[in-house]
């Protein structure tokens, strides 16, 4: 389909405006990918008015990303296919209206920041929208340095994009966006590499967007509690269909317990609430708490009335300090310092224990995928000494390093590069001179474990970003290291794809291997980590476990990293009542509160 317009004539607006104020509008929308025999989109009809926040959500596959590509004419223009339907955007006719056209007014920023960035500093690239719509200099250098001062990336306006940590990627994409200043903005999982600081800062720049300029915003995440501050209204999409509307309010505390089973992260204190009533420890309530104030005061009242007591289980801790192992890995007094003089490393010590299941977490830029890129020679120090197994880094080859200790991007595509899956595995154990015929069986025992057996022959750039992710930990497992490092591996993933990846990881760590994984979800930290690192500014600020990380709020606040919500509320209560433990997860705050039911 041609995406082309005869000179001089614009996109006609044909028969919009029955709802003036409607900026979307989308009727019986079907839509199949070409080379496809089936819906990514069924049926799906949707009103959305100007300065409305529309957030939706839904588990992999649901078609999310392909309601999103609508709104600026990629599907069907780009992608082609079977489009069926009525598409209208700004009133404009979409199957009829020209790609370039439609981009000017509807901004995307893509959940993959290295798609969309493509020059060769931070400055370059928010401008190159600009230049293309042929503005004076002046006008595109005041609007640059306005959208990297919103992003709280102008210190960064000289840097390459691809020197930048993946939460800092994202927000030059989304600071080229907000330079051309369109009508609508669409965001697909705009906070996905983002830590929790990165996190408050674009939803911050999202509500004064649409409550101060009366932008239009079309939000795709997981990120649900979040987001449900400052979204007007949410959808829930599953297997191409709009399964549920409605407030992010009445959704997430209403239906709680559907978000979950479709493998989606609901709230956490409404899950809560409907677990302990599904027991019959409380009465159902009429009225559902959904923020962490609201739950304080809900369950102060029910302690304080005496209608629910503390039952007492116990359960036993996660890990100890030191893992009860051997060091394997020890870090002393490491400085890095990158070409061109950022001090990434301010002199760190640390040690991995044989048996760790080590969480390292902290802001973007504290330092975190630096330090752990030595612990297999990808990086060597600029002083201080790292040994690994007892060789030294610095004198020891990486090809040495690699056999014992695999490393995971956070970016499966930097890490996929041959034309089938199977050869991507195999990869790796020839390199090694691992026999032909253990190299197979290696591939078969991987494959089976990370249920990838039917992808063996596909080509790994065809698959989606959780597929992606699982063939990458599966090209590190066949060469069988010793320890396993992954960096953000859930990232882009949606909650139930999180949960795969995490579970292989205690699945492997189960049968020996040790896991350090870097990440910015506390609830993966909470329920699977046996200790945790906190990194700022290049130093550590924290260790220990998780409980023990987690109690040192003050600490961790000014780092911006906050506990899971679930961490939080019965801090907040053991303020007023004998809970003497800190609550991780909420399989121990059920436990916590069994048998003290009324």
């Amino acid at each position: 389909m041609s995406c082309l317009l005869p000179p001089g004539r614009m996109p006609g607006r044909g028969e919009a405006g029955k709802d003036p104020d409607a900026v979307i509008e989308l009727k019986n929308i079907s839509y199949r990918y070409p080379g496809t025999d089936f819906y990514a989109l069924k049926d799906v009809s949707l009103r959305v008015r100007r300065g409305e926040v529309l957030l939706i959500t839904g588990p992999t596959g649901a078609g999310k990303t392909t309601l999103c590509y609508i709104l600026n004419g990629l599907v069907p223009h780009f992608f082609g296919g079977t489009f069926e339907g009525e598409a209208r955007v700004l009133g404009y006719n979409v199957p009829e209206t020209p790609v370039g056209f439609l981009a000017t007014r509807v901004g995307m920023v893509f959940s993959d920041p290295l798609s969309q960035l493509v020059s060769a500093t931070v400055e370059d690239e928010v401008a190159f929208g600009l230049e293309n719509l042929g503005l004076p200099e002046e006008d595109i250098s005041k609007r640059v340095k306005r959208a990297l001062e919103y992003v709280g990336l102008y210190n960064l306006r000289s840097r390459p994009p691809y020197m930048l940590s993946g939460g800092e990627q994202q927000a030059v994409a989304l600071a080229s966006i907000l330079a051309m200043e369109p009508e609508i903005y669409v965001l697909d999982e705009p906070t996905a590499n983002l830590d929790p600081l990165g996190t408050l800062r674009i939803l911050d720049l999202l509500k004064k967007l649409s409550r101060e300029r009366g932008k239009t915003i079309v939000v795709v995440e997981h990120k649900l509690e979040e987001m449900a501050e400052i979204a007007d209204r949410m959808i829930v999409m599953n297997e191409g269909r709009v399964i549920a509307e409605g407030s992010p309010r009445e959704i997430l505390t209403r239906r709680a317990e559907h978000l979950h089973s479709l493998g989606l992260e609901s709230a956490h204190i409404p899950l809560l609430i409907q677990r302990l009533a599904g027991r019959g420890i409380i009465k159902s309530p009429g009225s559902i708490p959904l923020t962490l104030s609201e739950g304080v005061r809900f369950f102060d009242e029910l302690l304080s009335s005496g209608e629910l007591s503390i039952g007492g289980r116990a359960w036993e801790p996660n890990g100890g300090s030191e893992a009860g192992g051997e060091p394997i890995i020890v870090v002393e007094d490491l400085v890095h310092v990158y070409p061109g003089g950022t001090m990434a490393l301010k002199g760190v010590s640390m040690k991995v224990y044989r048996g760790d299941f080590l969480a390292i977490i902290g802001q973007n830029g504290s330092g975190k995928t630096t330090l752990v890129k030595h612990f297999n020679g990808l990086l060597k120090p600029t002083r201080g000494r790292v040994r690994v197994f007892g060789m030294d880094v610095e004198e020891t080859p990486t090809s040495e390093l690699v056999k014992r200790v695999g490393y995971i991007f956070q970016d499966p595509d930097r890490q996929l590069f041959t034309r089938r899956v199977r050869d991507e595995l195999a990869f790796g154990p020839k390199n090694i001179g691992v026999p032909p015929g253990e190299i197979e069986e290696r591939i078969r025992d991987v494959s089976r474990k990370l249920r990838i057996e039917h992808l063996l022959d596909r080509e790994p750039y065809s698959l989606g970003k959780g597929e992606k992710q699982r063939i990458a930990i599966a090209s590190i497992l066949v060469m069988n290291p010793e320890v396993i490092i992954l960096d953000e591996p859930t990232t882009g993933q949606d909650p139930r794809n999180r949960r795969e990846i995490m579970d292989t990881m205690k699945m492997l760590h189960e049968e020996g291997k040790t896991i350090v994984f870097i990440t910015h979800d506390m609830n993966l930290v909470a329920e699977y980590a046996s200790r945790c690192i906190v990194m700022s500014d290049g130093r550590i600020l924290l260790q220990g476990t998780p409980r023990e990380v987690f109690s040192e709020v003050e600490v961790l606040r000014t780092t911006r990293l906050k506990p899971p919500t679930i961490t939080s509320l019965f801090m907040e209560l053991s303020k007023r009542h004998p809970i003497k433990e800190v609550i991780l997860t909420l399989d121990e705050a059920v436990s916590l509160f069994e048998g003290g039911g009324r």
